[in-house]
């Protein structure tokens, strides 16, 4: 994951997190996550992931390196497409905009503990500075709502300010299967 946000990790597992159905384990490849190739200038970034899925779960290990506060509120656009396993026709899936991250992060106790992966935790609105997270385990089980197919999924998500600027652009790809 070259360039990023720790506000992308968070939101793709709580995406994928919330697609996983109760009653069979989902595994997760991570493909790609990167930071979109027409963003220059972003407010955070995140190097050195490494990503890798379990059963309900995908481990994480990464770098956030913060160059100036993100200031609420921070709304997100979120475009997720859906493809066939052999990535082929990808098709728009849905389009999510949420307003203000930070009071729903806040206001949610099991949103907000995946901030504390980070060393040191992370706090929202996002600070200056630098954090490391090593082999962090984030379960994916406690948001079993919505059931995913087997496909290969991408993501885009934009964080955007209170000016409707993007401050950080994230692309993500992942295999989900039944399958390890």
């Amino acid at each position: 994951m070259a360039g990023g946000s720790f506000y992308g990790a968070l939101i793709v597992t709580i995406v994928i997190g919330a697609f996983v159905p109760a009653a069979l384990a989902k595994f997760y490849d991570v493909v790609t996550y990167e930071n979109c190739k027409h963003m220059e200038g972003s407010a955070a970034r995140l190097s050195s992931v490494k990503v890798s899925g379990k059963a309900n779960a995908i481990e994480l290990s990464a770098t956030l390196d913060v160059d100036r506060e993100l200031e609420p509120p921070v709304h997100l656009s979120l475009l997720v497409k859906r493809c066939t396993l052999q990535k082929e026709d990808c098709e728009s899936y849905e389009r999510i905009s949420m307003e203000d991250i930070c009071a729903k992060v806040e206001s949610n106790p099991i949103l907000h503990k995946y901030m504390d992966i980070f060393t040191p935790p992370l706090s929202c609105p996002l600070k200056k500075g630098h954090y490391v997270a090593e082999k962090q385990e984030l379960k994916l089980q406690m948001l079993e709502m919505f059931p995913v197919e087997n496909a290969f999924w991408q993501m885009e998500f934009r964080f955007l300010d209170k000016h409707n600027q993007t401050m950080q652009c994230d692309f993500v790809e992942i295999a989900v299967t039944d399958k390890q």
